[in-house]
């Protein structure tokens, strides 16, 4: 089949309609159960949190590959591509893959679809696609990204010797309720005799996390079991030490700006550190994987001669915590006189906390709607502006808001292209096409 049209039937199914279904693995274990399970036949580490679990699976996948391994990721949402939800050592699927794989499932998503009488969500399938893949491949390990919360995701079929937690914050709160609520969500990846990996601090939290173990033994937490001994700001990125099962691991480089990436870098280390045999990964191994590693839209800087030399920096955050940590990591990473942020925010968001939270440094914010149902229209983003006490302008599409931008930035300052996978993956699409 070709890539244009599993695409197309896969849009079809919408990408948010889950969130409308109620809570169910009965759908996707059904299809996985007639494909004869590949996702049982595929080790893997399973990745959940409220920020910072795509750049701890892509930090995970890249260490994995640099031991030689082959490996297969599933990560969400895409920024330009489906097919970057899908990724061999780090590359995304080529479509001829991807539409190859899809051809292959369909005859099972029919029989499937008619027994149950309903059909299966777009990230079911996606999913399913994955692990189809994954097994055909074959991959030797699988790092797997939870979707939206993390006990009823249509990942956790799978039953992964290591289990991350990046952290647990208030994010999704119309579906999973507060931090509590939450914590008991994602903590439902844990499996029985699973290693548990997280960078939460919170006793609270961790007493929620520890409880789903089998044993208290088996959590490994960030400053307690694994540390970050260094986390200093270098040119392109972080210099890192890390203390790590035991081990310790200096002078590390990675190619990602923020403090925050320092401690997904270390989440990551004793995740792919839990899961190999002991004594595995080797100094040269875990700088080679940090080196390696590539995220789109996570402060990714970009060039276009639109801009005439201003800086452009990309990055996904999508809630007060992820867009402190962004404000943060600007200042430390970049110089420049005032930032010129576009920003496009889904509806379920709290607008007006992220508005915020882009204040603290000087700033332009120009808001701006991407090309989503989802979307929160440009009005209702001025008038929690208005009631955070923030002056912003609006501009109605993305391309027209990126315009704007580059036509406000002085020679010292910076563009920032924030607030959703969506509306930096237009962006994306306008700055870098190729």
């Amino acid at each position: 089949m070709p890539f244009t049209d599993a695409r197309a039937h896969l849009e079809a199914l919408g990408i948010d309609a889950m969130k409308s279904m109620a809570p169910s693995l009965h759908r996707i274990q059904a299809l996985l159960d007639l494909l004869d399970n590949p996702e049982r036949r595929i080790p893997s580490i399973h990745v959940t949190g409220t920020n910072g679990k795509t750049s701890v699976a892509r930090i995970a996948g890249s260490l994995l590959a640099a031991t030689g391994l082959k490996v297969g990721a599933y990560t969400s949402p895409h920024l330009q591509s489906m097919t970057e939800r899908i990724a061999l050592n780090g590359e995304p699927i080529p479509e001829e893959s991807f539409g190859e794989t899809f051809d292959q499932l369909v005859p099972f998503l029919q029989i499937v679809e008619e027994r149950l009488g309903e059909g299966l969500s777009y990230f079911e399938v996606m999913t399913a696609l994955f692990f189809l893949w994954a097994a055909d491949t074959p991959v030797d390990v699988a790092v797997v990204e939870v979707g939206l919360g993390g006990l009823w995701d249509a990942t956790n079929v799978i039953d992964a010797s290591v289990a991350v937690i990046t952290n647990i914050g208030l994010d999704h709160t119309e579906l999973l309720g507060d931090r509590a609520s939450i914590a008991k969500e994602k903590s439902g990846i844990i499996k029985p005799e699973s290693m548990v990996i997280t960078a939460e601090r919170d006793p609270e939290m961790l007493s929620i996390i520890t409880g789903a173990a089998t044993d208290p033994g088996d959590v490994a937490v960030l400053g307690r079991d694994f540390v970050l001994k260094e986390n200093k700001v270098a040119f392109g990125g972080r210099y890192l030490s890390i203390s790590s099962r035991g081990r310790s691991y200096d002078g590390l480089f990675l190619p990602l700006h923020g403090t925050h990436q320092g401690i997904n870098a270390a989440t990551a280390l004793q995740a792919v550190g839990s899961f190999l045999p002991s004594g595995s990964l080797d100094a040269d191994v875990v700088a080679e994987g940090f080196l390696q590693v590539r995220a789109p839209g996570r402060l990714e800087t970009v060039k276009t001669e639109r801009a005439e030399g201003i800086p452009i920096v990309l990055d996904v955050a999508h809630n007060p915590d992820g867009l402190s940590a962004l404000v943060l990591s600007l200042s430390e990473a970049f110089a420049f006189e005032r930032v010129v942020f576009v920003v496009g925010i889904l509806m379920d968001k709290d607008h007006k906390g992220m508005i915020a939270e882009m204040t603290r440094i000087p700033s332009a914010i120009i808001l701006t709607q991407p090309r989503s149902t989802r979307a929160a229209t440009v009005e209702t983003l001025a008038l929690a502006a208005d009631q955070a006490g923030c002056p912003t302008t609006s501009v109605a599409d993305v391309k027209g808001a990126l315009a704007a931008a580059f036509a406000e930035a002085g020679p010292n300052d910076l563009v920032c292209i924030t607030g959703s996978h969506y509306v930096v993956g237009e962006a994306r699409g306008h700055l870098l096409p190729s």
